[in-house]
């Protein structure tokens, strides 16, 4: 059994949040793009998506 301190836990918790907020921006920037349905936009989006 795994035991963390509160302050532990919430550090966890923060950092979770931000991951998906980051997420969650990603595919907005996805959906954004892919509205306007140019292929170099999607394309350049790939490519900037996977040099994190």
């Amino acid at each position: 059994m795994l035991e963390y301190t509160l302050l532990q836990a919430v550090a966890f918790l923060r950092i979770e949040g931000q991951l998906e907020r980051q997420r969650l921006a990603q595919l907005l920037g996805v959906v954004a793009v892919a509205s306007q349905g140019e292929k170099r936009s999607i394309e350049q989006l790939q490519r900037d998506l996977l040099k994190d």
